[in-house]
C-alpha cells in the first residue's frame, strides 16, 4: 500500500491534486512540514502529534517529515491535517491502511481527535469532485446538498479512530450522528424589498434595453439627470433576473465563503452595489493572500456601478479584463490566484458634475472643461464593451406604469436563458459565449452578415462593436422566439447602438 495520501488544495476557486508524503526515522523527537506551507499549517504538527499520540503510538527517538507535494506550489489553511495524520500513520504502522489515489481526506483535526470542518471546505470539496476522486473523507457536515451533482462517495466522519476503522472496512452506519449544516440558508422574504418593474413609470424603452440585457447577460449604461430613474431602474433590474440552477448558486456561495461575507444559500443572483469610494482592491480583488473582490461577489449576478462618473478612470479601466473573459487574475509576490467574474453590469451616471448637461429642464452650471474631464472618467475601451449606452429624461408621475410585473418578464427570461443553455451546451449567454461557436451557432444568413459589415464600417464601428451586434441581435431574436436570426432583431440591435448619448461628444438627451 502507498505510504502518501491524497488532498485539495485551493488556488483562489482552482483546485490542485496535493500528494501528502511521510517519513520516520530514528532521531531527535521531531516533527517538520515541508512543501511552502504557510503558518496555519505549520501549526498542523502539533495537532498531528497529539492525534497520534490518541492512537497510541510512540514517538520518542523520532523524526516524522511530512512533504506536500507540488513543493513548488503555496499551500494554506488547515485542511490537508487529515492527510497528513494518515501519511504518518501510514509510516508508523505495521499494518498499513488501503489508500490509493482515488481517496482524498479533507478535514482539518483538533487536539483530541475530533475531524473539524475549516474555512474554504466547500470549494475545497466540490474541486475534489471535479478532479475524479471516487471517495472524499470529510468531517461531520451535511453534505445531502451534493449528493444530485456528486459522483463519488462522501463519507462524513466525527474522530480519527471512525478514519482508521472506516478504512479498514467498517461501515459508515456504525459512525453516524449528527452532522453541522455547512451552509446557511437565506432569508426567505429577501426580495420583499425589491422595486417591482410595473411599479416604474415610462422609461419604456430603458425597460426594454434591460429585459435584453437580462436576457443576455449584456452590459448597460444609464445617463441622465438626477432624479430621472436610473438608479430605480438598476434595482428593478435585479427582480427580473431568473433563479440560478443549483450548482451555480453553490459555486456563488463558496464565492462568499472565500471571502468571509455572510450570505445563506440562496437561489437569487447577487446584487453587488460597492461605492464609488471603493478601492480597486475592494472592487477587482486582492490582498497579499488575494481575496474575491466585488466583482466576483457578482458573479452570476448584477453588478451596479451608481454615480460612475465618481470613480476614479485608474478602477474602471480596471473591468477591461474581467467584462470580456468572465474571470479575474490576481498576481501577487506569494501567490497567483483566478476568481470568476462573470457578472451583467449595469452602471449609471450623470452627465456632467451638477447633472444637467444636456437637460431640457434646468441649466447646466458647469464649464465645457468640466463637463468634457467627467465624462472621460469612462473611457473608450469601456464604452465599448457596453451593449448599451441609453440616456434617460425625467417622467411624470402621470405617465402610466407598465403592465407587466417582474415576475411576468422573469419567466420570459429564463425561458430565453434555456435555450442558450441548451444551443451552447454550457452556462454560457450569448454575451459570453466564445466567437467561434456564436458563428456556428447563431444562425447568420452571409446578407444578414454583410449587412452588419456594411453598417460597421459606415458607422466607424470597431470589430468588438461588430460581434457585440450579432450578440445583441441573437438574443433579440431569442425573445421574439425564433431559433434563426431574423432581420427585424438585426435592424433593432443596429437601431440600440446608433442612439445618441452625451458622453464623449454624443448628442443631447433624447426622449425614451
Amino acid at each position: 500500500m502507498s505510504s502518501a495520501v491524497m488532498s485539495v488544495g485551493l488556488q483562489g476557486m482552482k483546485g490542485e491534486r496535493i500528494r501528502v508524503e511521510a517519513n520516520v526515522r530514528i532521531d531527535k523527537e521531531q516533527c517538520v512540514i515541508i512543501g511552502l506551507p504557510d503558518a496555519s499549517i505549520k501549526e498542523s504538527k502539533e495537532r498531528v502529534l497529539s492525534c497520534l499520540h490518541r492512537l497510541d503510538f510512540d514517538l520518542s527517538m523520532k523524526k516524522l517529515t511530512i512533504h506536500l507535494s507540488p513543493a513548488d506550489l503555496r499551500k494554506s489553511g488547515t485542511g490537508f491535517d487529515g492527510a497528513m495524520l494518515l501519511a504518518a500513520y501510514q509510516e508508523l504502522t505495521d499494518s498499513p491502511l488501503p489508500i490509493d489515489d482515488s481517496i482524498c481526506v479533507i478535514t482539518s483535526l483538533s487536539l483530541s481527535g475530533e475531524l473539524l470542518p475549516f474555512h474554504g471546505m466547500l470549494p475545497a470539496v466540490q474541486q475534489a469532485l471535479s478532479l475524479g476522486f471516487k471517495r472524499i473523507y470529510l468531517p461531520p457536515v451535511d453534505v445531502s446538498f451534493l449528493h444530485d451533482t456528486a459522483k463519488a462517495e462522501l463519507v462524513p466522519l466525527p474522530t480519527v479512530e471512525a478514519l482508521v476503522e472506516h478504512l479498514r472496512g467498517q461501515s459508515s452506519l456504525l459512525f453516524e450522528g449528527i452532522l453541522t449544516s455547512v451552509i446557511s440558508t437565506a432569508v426567505e422574504d429577501a426580495e420583499v424589498f425589491q422595486t417591482d418593474f410595473s411599479a416604474v413609470r415610462g422609461q419604456s424603452q430603458a425597460k426594454r434595453a434591460l429585459e435584453i440585457s437580462a436576457a443576455g447577460g449584456h452590459h448597460t449604461l444609464l445617463v441622465g439627470p438626477p432624479g430621472c430613474g436610473k438608479s430605480l431602474l438598476a434595482s428593478a433590474f435585479s427582480s427580473i433576473m431568473p433563479d440560478l440552477r443549483k450548482e451555480d448558486a453553490l459555486e456563488v456561495y463558496s464565492l462568499y465563503h472565500l471571502a468571509r461575507e455572510k450570505k445563506g444559500m440562496s437561489l437569487r443572483p447577487p446584487y453587488r452595489q460597492p461605492h464609488h469610494l471603493a478601492s480597486a482592491i475592494s472592487l477587482i480583488g486582492g490582498g497579499t493572500y488575494p481575496k474575491p473582490g466585488e466583482i466576483s461577489l457578482a458573479h452570476r449576478g448584477v453588478l451596479f456601478l451608481d454615480e460612475l462618473g465618481e470613480f476614479s478612470r485608474k478602477t474602471l479601466d480596471m473591468l477591461r479584463q474581467p467584462m470580456e473573459s468572465g474571470e479575474v487574475t490576481i498576481s501577487r509576490v506569494k501567490q497567483t490566484v483566478t476568481y470568476p467574474s462573470s457578472f451583467t453590469l449595469i452602471a449609471a451616471t450623470n452627465p456632467c458634475p451638477c447633472g444637467y448637461y444636456g437637460s431640457r429642464e434646468r441649466y447646466c452650471t458647469c464649464t465645457p472643461r468640466q463637463v468634457t474631464d467627467y465624462q472621460l472618467k469612462v473611457s473608450g475601451p469601456i464604452l465599448d464593451r457596453l451593449d448599451f449606452v441609453l440616456s434617460l429624461k425625467s417622467s411624470g408621475l402621470q405617465e402610466k406604469a407598465a403592465s407587466e410585473t417582474s415576475a411576468e418578464i422573469r419567466h420570459r427570461i429564463g425561458c430565453v436563458r434555456s435555450l442558450q443553455h441548451e444551443r451552447y451546451g454550457s452556462h454560457s449567454l450569448n454575451a459570453t459565449v466564445s466567437y467561434q461557436q456564436l458563428e456556428r451557432t447563431a444562425g447568420f444568413s452571409e446578407v444578414q452578415l454583410q449587412r452588419i459589415g456594411i453598417v460597421c464600417f459606415e458607422q466607424k464601428w470597431s470589430n468588438r462593436t461588430q460581434v457585440k451586434l450579432l450578440r445583441l441581435a441573437r438574443t433579440i431574436a431569442d425573445l421574439q422566439g425564433s431559433e434563426t436570426m431574423t432581420d427585424s432583431a438585426i435592424q433593432e440591435a443596429i437601431e440600440w447602438r446608433k442612439l445618441p448619448n452625451v458622453l464623449q461628444g454624443g448628442e443631447h438627451l433624447g426622449p425614451t
